[in-house]
């Protein structure tokens, strides 16, 4: 157990699938406009671990979800991408990952392997939680996890390929009972991350591994489960791999994942100024508060940044209070760096344990300053509000209203008369309009609806076209040499969709 976490996972909404990759991999908060991009997704531009990952030489493998593929089209040494789009299909995706997974573990042909399963995500929106193609898969996840760490043990000897390899796997999104997600609730935002390391940390750097978190289950096991911010993820893995932090991430590098990595305690016990050797928990606490610096600074040139370029920006005075937290916590640092040496009276173990409590207080204080700003940007990103949006509704539905009405008085004075209405051929029009942006605004109250928004706008608007040409050639308003091209198109495009 000492070698493995699992650890509730907290998502920030809107929680569909694109939205989440993109802020596992940029580090920052996605937006609620960002899910109108959910099909047909721009390459993500804005600076992300994968860039940092090509840029730095690493190697990176992807197999799964095609969406990567839209996202990040040039960042891959090899790439198994396999077509998403079709909800009810279970296993395209995760046979395509299996064929690949444990052949790709015995190459040396990477540094970083992606396997993105989609059975489950497909399953829950199908046939819902509680269903038994959702048991099926997850006891087929199950498997497919106890063969993968099987075949790390068997290559993690001393010197052999997977010896500081570290395994993470999780959900980038929960669910509802009905299988639905995109908002932010307490079902849709939860998910859990596993994490496994072939080496188990010295006991010292365990006890920040949160001890207190572990609970025996209902076989007599001792299970410990800890909470992490997704937020934390883009950073976190980036200290791991020695990458520089995205400019735009926000996230706190997590201690408990990153005490999990032997490369964070393995051959670090070197003195702060090499008056006397350190031990483990020393050592360790040393080099997360380095890697905490740095973490805060970056933070710090994106808040400064962000605040001189921003037309709204930031709350002054929130803003200044997260500027005294960062000159408090660098003042700090400087504190702690300055060379000091125990002195004739002062016992070894006396010292050690000064400078445990003085790095102990620089983590606390960069932890407080990634924290408070990581609370200021949801207030100004992913929280609105309520009355605002209460108003924008009303008007919109008032507006929806007024035009109904319209309709209906047109109508209503047209028919009295005997004479021809010129608005009359209007009329009929508009009321084809107004069902259709009637239909589509009703579609987008469900979150699943993302998952065939592709298909249907196409579906309604090659529809709408082909009825107006069908209606203009009934009336001869138009020539067929004109309009042969026009209707091949649009039949193109309903079979293509």
């Amino acid at each position: 157990k000492n070698s493995a976490r699992i650890f509730k996972a907290l998502a920030d909404p809107p929680t569909t699938s694109l939205q989440r990759l993109k802020a596992l991999t940029t580090g920052g908060l996605p937006t609620f406009i960002d899910v109108g991009n959910s099909f047909g997704a721009p390459a993500i531009v804005e600076d992300n671990i994968m860039h940092q990952l090509v840029k730095s030489g690493k190697r990176v493998v992807m197999m799964g979800d095609d969406t990567w593929i839209q996202l990040y089209p040039e960042h891959f040494n090899k790439s198994f991408p396999y077509p998403s789009f079709n909800v009810k299909d279970l296993d395209t995706v995760d046979n395509g990952v299996i064929d690949h997974l444990l052949p790709s573990l015995h190459e040396n042909d990477w540094d970083v392997l992606i396997a993105h399963f989609l059975g489950v995500d497909h399953a829950g929106h199908i046939f819902g939680v509680d269903s038994t193609p959702m048991i099926q898969k997850l006891e087929q996840y199950n498997q497919i996890l106890e063969d993968v760490i099987d075949t790390l043990k068997s290559l993690s000897t001393p010197g052999g390929p997977h010896e500081n390899t570290l395994l993470l796997v999780m959900g980038d999104h929960g669910q509802t009972l009905n299988g639905d997600h995109g908002g932010g609730t307490a079902e849709e935002v939860e998910t859990s991350l596993f994490a496994w390391s072939p080496k188990t940390p010295p006991d010292a750097v365990l006890s920040v591994l949160g001890e207190n978190s572990c609970n025996f289950d209902l076989h007599g096991k001792e299970v410990c489960v800890s909470t992490m911010q997704q937020l934390d993820f883009a950073v976190t893995v980036s200290a791991l791999l020695g990458i520089p932090f995205p400019f735009g991430s926000i996230g706190r590098v997590n201690p408990e994942l990153y005490a999990l990595s032997a490369g964070t305690w393995d051959n670090q016990r070197t003195g702060i100024n090499a008056c006397t050797p350190q031990d483990d928990l020393v050592a360790w606490k040393m080099r997360y508060a380095e890697v905490l610096c740095v973490n805060s600074w970056q933070v710090k040139r994106y808040i400064d940044q962000y605040s001189g370029s921003s037309i709204i920006g930031f709350s002054a005075e929130y803003l200044h209070h997260v500027e005294e937290l960062y000159s408090k916590a660098q003042a700090n640092w400087s504190e702690v760096l300055k060379p000091t040496c125990p002195s004739e009276t002062a016992k070894g173990e006396e010292f050690k344990e000064s400078a445990s409590s003085a790095l102990q207080l620089q983590i606390d204080a960069y932890s407080s300053f990634l924290e408070s700003f990581a609370k200021l940007a949801r207030s100004a990103w992913t929280e609105f509000d309520l009355w605002l949006m209460g108003t924008g509704l009303l008007l919109m539905i008032l507006s929806v209203i007024t035009q109904a009405y319209i309709l209906v008085r047109l109508n209503a004075v047209c028919q009295p008369s005997d004479q021809e209405c010129p608005s009359s051929r209007i009329i009929p029009k508009l009321s084809f309009a107004f069902t259709l942006v009637t239909i589509r605004a009703a579609s987008l109250l469900s979150n699943s609806y993302i998952l065939a928004e592709g298909r249907v706008t196409n579906f309604l608007l090659a529809t709408s076209c082909i009825a107006g040409v069908w209606s203009s050639a009934t009336n001869g308003n138009f020539t067929i040499e004109v309009n042969i091209p026009i209707i091949s198109m649009l039949f193109k495009l309903s079979f293509v969709h």
